[in-house]
């Protein structure tokens, strides 16, 4: 059995309308796919930046996975959410990239679907 290590981070957001940003994962692979240890889903903390459109997330990944087969190769998806004034969240964008499949390190950039 192959097994994959998927060390990274969620890094940040950008070209968003308004600030009080997090991000909400989640990791989906195919049937002959295990997750070993590490996380399926998270969310960031929420992000409040005083001079920038950027915000930051800094949200680790440390995933270690098992699989037979590299078919349902591992896919993150997105949401980024946007929390109001008065604590009320909605979904501002959503996305999903498929992990890199070669050794090395990789910037991956989802191209988010703005709602």
């Amino acid at each position: 059995m192959a097994e994959v290590y998927v060390i990274g981070e969620i890094t940040s957001g950008e070209g968003f309308p308004d600030c009080r940003l997090s991000c909400r994962w989640r990791l989906s692979v195919g049937g002959g796919w295990k997750v070993i240890e590490g996380e399926r889903s998270s969310q960031t903390q929420t992000d409040l930046p005083d001079f920038s459109d950027c915000a930051q997330f800094s949200h680790p990944i440390d995933i270690h996975l098992k699989t037979k087969t590299i078919q349902g190769w591992p896919k993150l998806h997105l949401q980024v959410w946007h929390c109001d004034e008065f604590g009320r969240s909605e979904v501002y964008a959503y996305g999903s990239v498929f992990l890199p499949g070669t050794v090395g390190e990789h910037e991956v950039i989802s191209k988010q679907i703005i709602v």
